[in-house]
């Protein structure tokens, strides 16, 4: 019932103040429920995350709204549209109140739970960093890329050795545990830094650190220490070449050859000359709000897409085994091209643009699709974060993989349009049907060394 008050009460806010009102009534939404939520429960929940990235993405976008109206706006928003400004806001608004209803709603449906439990011992936490480290550098080896999901699993193995560690080290306070993660958290980001274009990719295992250790302290206290100071520099040199790496990213190759090219260009004038409306903050990326207008603004001019948007995602269910020819799913190529921000390469197309979860359902449903699915999502988000266990007792090797991985792609927004469902589904079976392997091998073996004894 709250849930449709607040939907109300950003209803009323957007009429009072139609630019920043639907935005104002969602921060402050979110500012209870965070500081609520962690009184209640004095531990963190996919939902919890989900609310301070939130927080910080609603934050951005006022800023942006405001360059917009009382500025001179940003270039690099080019497809903005400023007139829809404030209905996009209350569509995020409606979105993610709808997300939030379904996920606090109770039900007694459940996801069969992953559960594999892995004795927590220093020799299988030494196993845990080799193997986050031997995949944090799996360009250098592995020299294929697997279907779908398969590869997501492949690609993310690293943060969660990552978290793991972490999060032991800031429960349990073993140093040897927080050296083994920051080495890592270096590596990965490193590694990141020689192939990766997004930068996000790069700051996620710092973010992902900090979070696991907060997580296992639960205390802010651990963030003040001197040991926190190494933290502190990884995030100092992000800062410092955002801006650089965003505008040369296209003109660097890959591999070790681009720390030479780094050193060229970070000597080069042109670097420091930019035009300062081109320069987007880590801050200014997250907002989402230029993205919502565009997608308002292809409705105004087409009318609601009736599916069409998302019809790509139904080829995302035939596993490509089965279909080799497959194409790419890439709604936010798509989604670049129909707004205009992008043009083919002999590759590829040189853009993608997240139209949000809400976007992608207001763009093919309208107001009535945007909340009976965003409702619906928070409910299936829901069943997957109880069947990861992830506050289990036991070290839950399998559903912490799930657990962690909804946890930062919850503090990132919920991926870029609805196709983050599809991933979220293939990884929860993939990682199910390992489940039922580990278990029934680890059966076999109990079973075998029964007998011997017997």
């Amino acid at each position: 019932m709250r849930h449709l008050i607040w939907i109300l009460i950003h209803y009323v806010f957007f009429l009072v103040l139609p630019e920043f009102g639907a935005s104002i009534s969602l921060i402050l939404f979110l500012i209870i429920e965070i500081s609520t939520t962690l009184y209640k429960n004095r531990r963190f929940s996919f939902i919890s995350f989900y609310y301070i990235g939130l927080l910080i993405t609603i934050g951005a976008n006022i800023k942006v709204i405001y360059e917009f109206v009382y500025g001179d706006g940003i270039m690099s928003y080019s497809y903005a549209i400023e007139e829809f400004f404030s209905i996009s806001s209350l569509i995020l608004a409606f979105g993610n109140q709808a997300i939030a209803f379904g996920y606090g709603l109770r039900f007694n449906f459940k996801f069969p739970k992953i559960d594999f439990a892995v004795k927590l011992s220093r020799q299988n936490l030494y196993r845990i960093f080799v193997i986050g480290l031997l995949f944090a550098f799996k360009t250098f080896w592995i020299f294929f890329v697997l279907p779908g999901s398969l590869q997501t699993i492949i690609d993310v193995i690293p943060i969660i050795c990552i978290f793991i560690l972490g999060k032991f080290a800031g429960r349990y306070n073993f140093g040897f545990l927080y050296v083994l993660a920051l080495i890592l958290t270096v590596m990965t980001a490193f590694n990141a830094i020689l192939f990766s274009y997004l930068r996000m990719e790069i700051i996620l295992p710092i973010l992902v650190f900090i979070l696991s250790y907060f997580i296992g302290s639960n205390s802010l206290k651990s963030f003040f220490s001197v040991k926190f100071i190494p933290v502190l520099f990884l995030v100092f040199l992000f800062l410092s070449f955002f801006a650089m790496f965003g505008e040369q990213r296209s003109n660097l190759s890959v591999g070790i050859s681009r720390l030479t090219e780094f050193n060229d260009t970070s000597s080069n004038k042109f670097v420091y000359e930019m035009d300062e409306e081109e320069k987007l903050s880590p801050f200014e990326r997250s907002s989402n709000i230029a993205q919502v207008s565009a997608v308002v603004g292809l409705t105004e001019s087409n009318g609601f897409y009736k599916g069409l948007a998302s019809s790509p995602l139904i080829a995302a269910f035939i596993p490509r085994v089965f279909w080799p020819e497959k194409p790419a799913i890439a709604l936010g190529v798509w989604f670049a091209v129909e707004i205009g921000a992008a043009t083919e390469t002999e590759d590829w197309y040189n853009n993608s643009i997240n139209m949000t979860i809400p976007g992608n359902l207001f763009l093919d449903f309208g107001w009535v699709g945007l909340l009976i699915g965003c409702f619906l999502i928070g409910v299936f988000i829901k069943l997957l974060w109880n069947a990861s266990g992830f506050y289990d007792n036991k070290f839950n090797l399998l559903g912490t993989f799930l657990g962690v991985y909804l946890l930062f792609t919850g503090f990132l927004g919920i991926g870029a349009d609805l196709q983050i469902l599809i991933t979220y589904l293939a990884i929860y079976l993939v990682l199910f049907i390992f489940n039922i392997f580990f278990k029934r091998t680890n059966e076999n073996t109990l079973y075998r060394a029964d007998l011997a004894r017997k």
